[in-house]
């Protein structure tokens, strides 16, 4: 780990995070952040504008009004956040507060390695799920604290590649399906990833387990490794960091992680895991799983998916624009403030 010093900090507030609940901390975040020269780009990000002293600055491409509320016709939202990103690193910021969950972190890490500048990350937890290792502090917990000086450390990610072209970055898991987890009314539930990308609607979802076509086979170096599942009905990767892999053979090959340098996992099931409820196998009768380890310079790739095998990265949907994806580990990525797990 490394000690944090910063003398700027950028701050994007997720405009729907924590059901409205990221606005709630705003104050006490400017607290926390009292000392430091703090900017908020105008927009979506904003949260109610910025708190007085903090430097509001223009995302390019972003209609704002005055009062930083939408204009007009604008950026999407993925292109005003990298908008909002590549602003606050040019304005020369050292920190890159995320208000939100893991989905609002993941995008923002990717927006932030493709400016160019290399900010340390906090996260503060205001989304439907906040397990990732970018979110490192409560938003209950921001209240009367300072952000002082704290360690940072580097997290590793997989990068996705489809038909070899750059992605995106998962630094919690890589969800091959059709669903996402999302929040209706308040509670837990799996959405459907296409409307979400194509309507920008939460629509509840049983997730498919036809992910895959007669054809899918995984490849590892370019050499095709033989599956039992044959057609899995999910399939998630994730980096594994040492401290949630010890050396417990009930996990399999996993238990092997911690003496790997930068190691990720590949694993397919045969049930769908990642969805909102109980697990549909593994209580009642046997789940079944097949693991592969990959390290830096790995490349695996998924081939033969079918239309149901969509990509849910961190939480957020992408559309599969292409038939190959390409999976890659890539350890110390970003640095994270280390500011106490929630």
């Amino acid at each position: 780990m490394n000690v944090f010093r910063a003398g700027r900090a950028g701050v994007l507030i997720g405009p729907s995070a924590g059901s409205g609940r990221a606005n709630e901390c705003e104050a006490a975040l400017a607290a926390w952040l009292s000392g430091y020269e703090v900017a908020v780009c105008g927009g979506r990000f904003s949260g109610s504008g910025g708190q007085v002293g903090w430097t509001r600055l223009a995302a390019a491409g972003a209609a704002v009004d005055g009062a930083g509320a939408k204009a007009g016709a604008a950026l999407g939202y993925v292109e005003e956040l990298r908008a909002s990103v590549a602003a606050l690193a040019a304005w020369g910021a050292d920190l890159l507060v995320c208000v939100g969950g893991d989905g609002l972190a993941s995008y923002a890490a990717d927006a932030m390695l493709a400016s160019g500048k290399r900010m340390a990350m906090l996260g503060v937890a205001a989304g439907t799920i906040n397990a990732g290792p970018i979110v490192s502090v409560g938003i209950e917990n921001v209240e009367g604290r300072k952000l002082g000086d704290f360690e940072t450390a580097p997290v590793a990610a997989v990068e996705v590649l489809v038909d070899g072209a750059h992605l995106a970055y998962g630094f919690n898991d890589v969800v091959i399906g059709d669903t996402c987890l999302g929040t209706v009314g308040g509670r837990a539930a799996s959405l459907s990833a296409t409307a979400l990308l194509e309507r920008g609607e939460k629509v509840e979802t049983a997730p498919s387990p036809d992910i895959a076509s007669a054809d899918f086979c995984v490849l590892k170096n370019g050499k095709r490794l033989l599956s039992r599942l044959g057609r899995p009905a999910q399939i998630v990767a994730s980096p594994l960091g040492r401290r949630e892999f010890f050396a417990r053979a009930v996990a399999g090959v996993l238990c092997d992680a911690p003496y790997m340098e930068g190691p990720a996992a590949l694993a397919l099931f045969d049930s769908v895991i990642v969805r909102a409820g109980p697990p549909e196998r593994g209580i009642g009768d046997f789940s079944a799983a097949e693991t592969l380890l990959f390290e830096p310079g790995d490349l695996v790739e998924l081939r033969g998916l079918a239309a149901a095998g969509q990509l849910i990265i961190d939480g957020n949907p992408y559309a599969r624009a292409g038939g190959t994806v390409g999976l890659k580990s890539v350890p110390g990525l970003v640095d994270v403030i280390q500011a106490g797990r929630r």
